[in-house]
């Protein structure tokens, strides 16, 4: 199906939009270095819920106004979506943080897409095209090729690779929210769904951060992780999505996705940066088969492309 921009505004020239895209691409890219640090003070469970605790108080304020209410029927979708947009997407991705480099994560989690390929051929029985298959295999090699790092053997002595399938567990989660929250998406406007999904989901941290609050006690960050949670929060958890929904009103949806290739090329660079992280030849090479096979693999006619806009619209951070 194909999609063409919605008219354009009087208010911004559209470079603006672009310039807006490409700005918020920057703060996702960031996200992965920005929770490492947040790691080095507070236990994985309890960052995330840190996160979402600022990531909902705004939502409440901003979203005071709106009285649309998930209907009860739709409860245990609503849930569903809550654990795996929210909850165990934010959770697997934190732990895995603690193991993998914030380049390989961002590489990684470019696989949502191409699970939810997957999804679509194995559960709603999609027809598979030649090309998406070629896509498949080309992403899956690029994602052996990151995780080996072009090793045959793979030392998982310093739990990278641990981190990695936490990783990979993320971006299957990311792809089942995608698929199955279509239904919800065509009934509730986007501010209700992503209020309710935030504040659900939130709740569902909080058993798995008391396991922690009891093992190492109230763990309080300094300023500068309060800092970094402002912006994992709020900047990206907020501000992020605002932009990218005002960007889907002027610009078509395949456009304003086409951003997210630059995420891993961005946070390679904030990483080499802020953390010193150095990112191999093998680790290039197998980003450059992952965002090849992904692009490939949700070409037009491939599975999931009838979800794929609305993955734009709630992609990963």
């Amino acid at each position: 199906m194909s999609e063409t921009a919605p008219a354009k505004t009087k208010s911004k020239p559209v470079y603006f939009t672009h310039l807006e895209l490409l700005f918020v691409v920057a703060i996702w890219s960031g996200t992965f270095v920005s929770t490492q640090v947040v790691l080095t003070q507070v236990t994985p469970a309890l960052s995330a819920l840190y996160r979402y605790l600022v990531a909902s108080i705004i939502l409440l304020a901003m979203g005071s106004k709106n009285k649309e209410r998930i209907e009860r029927a739709d409860y245990p979708i609503l849930f569903f979506l809550s654990l795996t947009g929210v909850t165990l997407y934010y959770l697997l991705q934190h732990y895995g943080l603690r193991y993998a480099n914030a380049t390989d994560a961002s590489i990684l989690i470019s696989l949502s897409p191409v699970f939810m390929g997957l999804i679509s051929w194995l559960l709603l029985k999609e027809r598979v095209r030649p090309l998406a298959v070629v896509g498949l295999v080309l992403a899956f090699a690029g994602c052996l090729l990151v995780i080996t790092n072009g090793h045959t053997t793979h030392n998982a002595g310093n739990g990278r690779l641990l981190g990695d399938f936490l990783i990979l567990l993320t971006a299957i989660s990311w792809a089942l929210y995608s698929i199955y929250g279509k239904k919800l998406l065509s009934r509730y406007s986007v501010m209700t769904l992503i209020k309710y999904t935030t504040l659900v989901g939130t709740l569902f941290l909080i058993p798995f951060a008391v396991p922690e609050l009891v093992t190492k006690g109230i763990q309080v960050p300094n300023w500068v992780g309060w800092l970094n949670l402002l912006y994992l929060g709020g900047a990206a958890s907020v501000y992020g999505y605002l932009a990218w929904y005002r960007a889907l009103t002027r610009l078509p949806a395949v456009t304003v996705g086409s951003y997210l290739y630059f995420r891993p090329f961005l946070t390679g660079i904030i990483a080499a940066i802020v953390l010193h992280d150095k990112v191999g030849l093998w680790a290039v090479t197998g980003g450059i088969m992952v965002l090849a096979g992904t692009f490939l693999s949700t070409a037009k006619g491939s599975p999931g492309k009838d979800i794929w806009p609305k993955v734009f619209r709630r992609m990963s951070l």
